[in-house]
C-alpha cells in the first residue's frame, strides 16, 4: 500500500440531516461536520450507522461521501462507510470513495445471511485488493448478526487485508485478546461508549462514537486526559459525567433518534431520522432533557 495517514482519537460517525421531505440536506450536514471538527473531532466518518447509510440509495451515498470529503479537505481524516451485503457493491463504493479522496473505509461484515469465516476472509481480501486506502472492519454483531473473532481479525491484519477494527460488541475481554494476539495489529477503535474507558486501558487507541455528535467536546477532553495527559482520574470524572448519556443512547436501541433530538434541543436544526425510524416520544424527549441538563450542571 501507498503512504497512509495513521488514525487515532475520537472519530464521530456524522449524522445525515434530512429535510421535512426526507431529502438529504447536504449543507446542514456539512455545518454539523464543522461543529464536530471545531469541537475536537480527530476524524470524521461519513455513512456509519449513525449516518443512516442503510436508509440511503447508491446515488445518495456517493454524493454524500464526495461532498463530505471535499468539504473536510485536509482538516482531519475522513473514513467512508461503504458497507453492503454484496462484495461487488462494497468494492464499487470503495473504489468511488478512494477516487474522491477518502482517507479510509469503514466496512461491516455482510449482514442478513451470516457468512462463515472463509466467506468473511474472502470478502475483505477482495475489497483490500481493489483499493489502496486502509480498511477499518466494523465489528458489530448487534446490527449485522455476525461477530468476527479476534483470531480472524489478527489473521486479516497480518496479511494486510485490514489495518483497523471498530469493536462495538461491548466485550472488553475481546479487545484485550485481539491486542494480545496481534501485538497491536489491527489498531483497535472502540465503539461501545459505556465501556470506552476500560477499552482504552487494554489496548484501544481510537473511539468511534455516535453519541459524540452531541458531546464531542467532553469526549475529546476525556480521550486527551487519558492519552495525552496520562490523567486517569480526570478521564474517569468526565466518563462518569457522560455515562447517563451513553446509557440513554446505547441501551434503548434508538440512538439515532436520541442524538438528533439532543442536537435539536441544543439549537441545531438537524430534523428527524428517515423513515422507518421515528422521532422520540414526549416521554423519551423528557429523558433527553433531563440527561442533558445533568451533564451541563456537573
Amino acid at each position: 500500500m501507498s503512504s497512509q495517514k495513521v488514525f487515532s482519537g475520537v472519530f464521530p460517525p456524522v449524522i445525515t440531516v434530512f429535510d421535512r421531505n426526507e431529502e438529504i440536506n447536504y449543507e446542514l450536514t456539512k455545518q454539523h461536520v464543522d461543529f464536530l471538527i471545531s469541537n475536537g473531532a480527530d476524524g470524521i466518518i461519513v455513512e456509519g450507522s449513525t449516518g443512516e447509510f442503510f436508509n440511503l440509495n447508491d446515488q445518495e451515498r456517493k454524493r454524500l461521501i464526495e461532498e463530505i470529503v471535499s468539504h473536510v479537505g485536509e482538516r482531519v481524516p475522513v473514513l467512508a462507510g461503504v458497507s453492503s451485503c454484496s462484495t461487488k457493491s462494497v468494492i464499487e463504493l470503495s473504489k468511488f470513495a478512494e477516487k474522491v479522496g477518502a482517507d479510509g473505509l469503514l466496512i461491516t461484515p455482510p449482514y442478513y445471511y451470516k457468512p462463515n469465516e472463509e466467506e468473511l476472509f474472502n470478502h475483505f481480501k477482495l475489497i483490500s485488493k481493489a483499493v489502496s486506502i486502509p480498511i477499518m472492519l466494523y465489528n458489530n454483531p448487534w446490527t449485522t448478526g455476525v461477530y468476527v473473532k479476534p483470531q480472524l481479525l489478527v489473521k486479516m491484519a497480518n496479511e494486510g487485508i485490514i489495518q483497523y477494527v471498530k469493536e462495538t460488541h461491548g466485550d472488553v475481554a475481546y479487545v484485550h485478546e485481539t491486542f494480545y494476539l496481534g501485538k497491536g495489529k489491527p489498531t483497535i477503535f472502540f465503539g461501545k461508549d459505556e465501556n470506552s474507558l476500560e477499552a482504552f486501558l487494554v489496548g484501544a487507541v481510537g473511539w468511534v462514537s455516535g453519541a459524540a455528535n452531541v458531546t464531542i467536546k467532553l469526549q475529546k477532553e476525556m480521550y486527551d486526559a487519558f492519552f495525552k495527559e496520562g490523567n486517569l482520574e480526570k478521564a474517569k470524572r468526565i466518563y462518569f459525567k457522560l455515562l447517563p448519556w451513553f446509557f440513554l443512547t446505547e441501551r434503548r436501541g434508538r440512538w439515532i433518534s436520541y442524538v438528533k433530538a439532543a442536537l435539536n434541543l441544543m439549537g441545531y436544526n438537524v430534523g428527524a431520522p428517515r423513515l422507518p425510524l421515528l422521532p422520540l416520544s414526549d416521554k423519551e424527549l423528557e429523558d433527553v432533557k433531563t440527561v442533558m441538563k445533568s451533564i451541563q450542571e456537573q
